[in-house]
């Protein structure tokens, strides 16, 4: 019995962890960082060439000369800008609430688990509004070379938390071995009870963000398909090409 309520115990610390694996997959990239200004978006790559495309207002420069565009790709250039402007907003909305499901869920188990649940609670608080800021900082994060800049952002804070959970199961369950039947009975409840409570509020969050998900997917792929559709073409003939799709990755999703 004491072994059972271990498990259950190092299971929920375990699954507030993972909370934190929020995951948006469109299977398009893009090689440069980017730098939202108000009147043009500047976007860079320390390695290849362009190393630098600015944005903004139907016009195009690129490494510091502008180029000649015809009025279709001053239009698509406008229509790209404006999505992009769309995007970034809702690429926040979703980084706050990954953030917002993995540091509730935290403090869900460190209610039940951690030896000083009120200071752990504080610290949770604090760290979450570091998260909070570290993102809100770069509202361009999308466009990292970090596969995962939510949880880039996010794991690095909770991990550190995650020893005192697992130390709380362990005490949990010395203290079971010397616990009575009734008590032990109930030990395991409650640890069944938060678990089944805890997968379901993080599942149903975590749907909820669904449909953002999908039409910011939707909105990368109309960017994608505006700029794949501009007739300008660098002085070596290549395409700006300032996103790609994963062609194998998107071959391989059901």
């Amino acid at each position: 019995m004491q072994r059972t309520i271990l498990v259950l115990a190092l299971a929920l610390g375990c699954a507030a962890a993972q909370a934190r694996e929020v995951h948006m997959s469109c299977n398009i990239d893009s090689r440069y960082s980017l730098v939202a200004g108000d009147q043009a978006m500047i976007f860079t790559q320390a390695d290849g060439r362009p190393g630098r495309v600015v944005m903004g207002d139907g016009a195009i420069a690129v490494d510091g000369h502008a180029v000649s565009l015809s009025s279709q790709d001053q239009a698509r250039v406008r229509q790209f800008d404006a999505e992009l402007r769309l995007l970034l907003p809702e690429s926040q909305k979703v980084a706050t609430a990954a953030i917002g499901i993995a540091f509730d869920a935290l403090g869900e188990v460190a209610k039940a688990l951690a030896s000083h649940p009120r200071e752990m609670l504080a610290d949770l608080e604090r760290s979450r509004a570091i998260a909070l800021r570290e993102l809100n900082s770069h509202p361009t994060f999308l466009f990292s070379h970090d596969d995962d800049a939510i949880n880039a952002v996010i794991e690095p804070i909770v991990s550190r938390f995650v020893p005192e959970i697992a130390g709380g199961a362990v005490s949990l369950a010395f203290h079971a071995i010397f616990a009575s039947d009734h008590e032990r009975d109930a030990m395991e409840a409650r640890m069944n009870r938060l678990a089944q409570t805890m997968d379901h509020e993080i599942d149903a969050r975590s749907k909820a963000l669904e449909p953002l998900a999908d039409s910011m997917c939707q909105r990368l792929k109309r960017m994608d398909a505006i700029d794949n559709a501009l007739d300008y073409r660098l002085p070596n003939g290549g395409r700006l090409e300032l996103l790609s799709v994963d062609k194998q990755a998107t071959a391989q999703t059901p």
